[in-house]
């Protein structure tokens, strides 16, 4: 009896956060109607019509099966529990799909399922000491067919696994580039998006890679990485199963209902922490005196620039994950050492810093302390984590 193959790939998610350098926007409640216009011209649609299946209730298919044998699948996001994207699947795949919003497709013969990649970032300018001290590992971007070779040959390799050829798919990486740019963004970022589907070859068994490629470039500092789309099938359908999945990847519509409530909880997110940040200059104001003003706000141009960068890191960081949601997280238990409330941070760090802001960031180094030489003593406090 032929065993299934198992997967290769054991890549960790490193949840690298980036952030982008540029002039900040503010934003009212008016921007949601804004950004609903424009992902509307970016979809093609003002929204969609579903109904439940039978015996599923983590996502909706709708519609009759066409001329090809494909139906639709819609699925929802579970934190804003709004449709979140659409995509058509053929008839005879026996899909899965999970309340975290993932899709898979488990039948004989047959796997179709999503695997997290790896996550990076680079820096330029200033922006690269700071981060090294951080103990952040940088890497510049490198093109999905790059990635092929430079990282998935060797890996593919300790499995048994030989490339049998590998190209791109613009169709797919237009699809995911749909969905970034809908999303709403802190400044100016540049989007790209790029997919590659390999072919790989272990004796007779056959295993397809459809690797997500993406980067958001704020100019002296970026963010990129990749996620995959498996498919393993037995060698005498393999062909027609890649090509099936190619089509399904490419037909991926995102909701305008996902953009827009996306774009409000972002919104709501940067007028809070506008408020603090200028409730924190008044209290300052009235506690110095006239002779001290010069000085002050020496202290509090550059505390801010330090403070936005990690405000926009942890901004562009959320975004990039609900961009790229295929089962990609990552979260670890914390309480707040400001309020002893608990809270979720992103996990891959042995240790974590916060500041009154709720801004924080990670580091592997047991001896970094970012309050160190810096302009004000107890500025950031270590957060406790939890499993």
């Amino acid at each position: 009896m032929r065993t299934r193959p198992t997967l290769p790939l054991v890549l960790p998610l490193v949840l690298i956060a980036c952030g982008q350098a540029g002039e900040d926007e503010r934003h009212d409640a008016s921007g949601a109607d804004e950004l609903a216009t424009r992902v509307s011209t970016i979809t093609g649609r003002d929204g969609y019509a579903t109904s439940g299946p039978d015996g599923d209730d983590a996502a909706m298919l709708h519609g009759s099966d066409d001329a090809d044998g494909y139906r639709t699948l819609t699925v929802n996001n579970p934190q804003f529990n709004v449709p979140m994207f659409h995509l058509d699947l053929p008839t005879r795949w026996p899909v899965r799909t999970a309340a975290s919003g993932d899709w898979e497709v488990d039948g004989e013969g047959l796997r179709v399922k999503h695997m997290a990649g790896s996550n990076f970032t680079y820096a330029s300018g200033q922006m690269a000491g700071f981060y090294q001290q951080s103990g952040m590992q940088l890497r510049p971007a490198i093109p999905a067919g790059q990635v092929v070779m430079e990282d998935l040959v060797p890996l593919m390799r300790q499995q048994g696994f030989e490339l049998a050829g590998h190209q791109d798919a613009p169709a797919v990486a237009q699809a995911d580039q749909r969905g970034l740019e809908g999303l709403y963004s802190v400044g100016r970022t540049r989007k790209v998006c790029q997919a590659n589907i390999s072919d790989w070859r272990r004796g007779e068994e056959r295993l397809g890679l459809v690797m997500h490629w993406f980067a958001m470039d704020g100019g002296d500092l970026m963010n990129w990485g990749y996620y995959f789309t498996v498919l393993e099938a037995d060698p005498a359908r393999y062909e027609r199963e890649k090509v099936a999945l190619l089509h399904a990847l490419a037909s991926v519509r995102y909701d305008p209902a996902y953009f827009a409530a996306y774009a409000r909880s972002e919104q709501q997110k940067e007028q809070q922490s506008w408020a603090a940040h200028n409730s924190r200059m008044q209290a300052n104001q009235a506690a110095f005196d006239a002779q001290q003003a010069a000085h002050r706000d020496r202290v509090n141009s550059v505390n801010d620039a330090i403070m936005g960068t990690w405000r926009n890191t942890s901004s562009t960081m959320d975004r990039m994950q609900e961009a790229t949601i295929n089962g990609i997280r990552g979260e670890q238990n914390a309480v707040d050492p400001y309020t002893g409330a608990a809270m979720k941070l992103q996990s891959g760090y042995d240790r974590y810093w916060i500041n009154s802001n709720g801004e924080y960031f990670g580091t592997n180094d047991p001896t970094y302390d970012p309050n160190v030489n810096a302009d004000h003593v107890d500025q950031w406090r270590q957060v406790p984590t939890g499993p």
